[in-house]
């Protein structure tokens, strides 16, 4: 499987988390002091499958950058790293249609023109089947029959062209992991699930060859529930983080020597 977040685990200065895990460690500061945004959304949880697949569909990935020192004041400040990716904006001159059939999770990507040469859209899907598989493999009589485990990514990116100065930007990410057993014997059941959410709306408009602006509003939300029951006993954990977050951008080009960055940015967290 196509893996960003294993590619950059071979990158100089940064360190796995481990034989199967998406988690990476950059100059000694732990995974959760890296800053990792998707088309500029915060994603809090960057694992499927316990740590085995990243959340990023590489097939819907444009680009990846990552910085291990010196984080410019426009990302916020991180202890450790910033892994900034983009997403693609889809093929405005012809349909596209690519796909995978992999032993654990397959996909399908879908792009192409809303209105040629002015707009297109990209929609990429995965999900896994070892729900599906596992089954096969079980005795009817284990208590394995009634687990279930899966999970599945849902992106999205939309762009248009409204003018030589104007341009508009939307994207959505949507990724869910479902765990759950049941025993019929004990009268024992357990459910959990994790996952992201991020939407992003971006303006960017051109005031001139040396001054350009992007206006964004960013919506990233990130949950995780645990619920367990067994004879009339029955409990539930809830905890997440969303955030709404506004922030506007400027890129001033005196020389073809420098460049001068300034902007403004407001994030609102809600814990829970």
């Amino acid at each position: 499987e196509v893996d960003v977040l294993k590619t950059i685990q071979l990158l100089p200065g940064v360190k796995s988390a481990g034989d199967g895990n998406a988690g990476f460690y950059v100059r000694g500061g732990g995974p959760d002091q890296n800053l990792i945004l998707l088309d500029e959304a915060v994603v809090y949880n960057a694992s499927h499958l316990l740590g085995f697949f990243s959340v990023f569909n590489g097939d819907a990935v444009k680009s990846v950058n990552l910085i291990k020192g010196g984080m410019p004041a426009e990302y916020g400040g991180r202890l450790a790293s910033v892994l900034d990716i983009s997403m693609k904006e889809g093929n405005n001159k012809e349909f596209h249609v690519d796909g995978g059939i992999g032993v654990i999770s397959s996909r399908l990507t879908v792009q192409g023109p809303i209105k040629k040469d002015t707009g297109s859209f990209i929609i990429s899907a995965r999900r896994t089947y070892i729900d599906v598989l596992v089954k096969r493999f079980v005795s009817p009589s284990s208590t394995l029959k009634n687990s279930v485990y899966y999970f599945y990514v849902l992106n999205a990116k939309v762009n248009y062209r409204l003018s030589d100065k104007d341009r508009i930007f939307a994207s959505g990410y949507f990724g869910r992991d479902v765990l759950s057993f049941e025993d019929p014997v004990s009268q024992f059941n357990l459910n959990t699930g994790w996952g992201n959410s991020t939407g992003v709306v971006r303006w960017n408009h051109l005031f001139s060859d040396k001054l350009f602006m992007n206006t964004s509003a960013i919506f990233s939300d990130y949950v995780f529930s645990f619920g367990a029951g067994q004879s009339g006993f029955a409990f539930n954990l809830f905890s997440g983080i969303r955030d709404w977050n506004g922030k506007v951008d400027f890129n001033y080009y005196p020389s073809t020597r420098h460049e001068i960055k300034f902007g403004a940015n407001y994030i609102f967290h809600t814990f829970t």
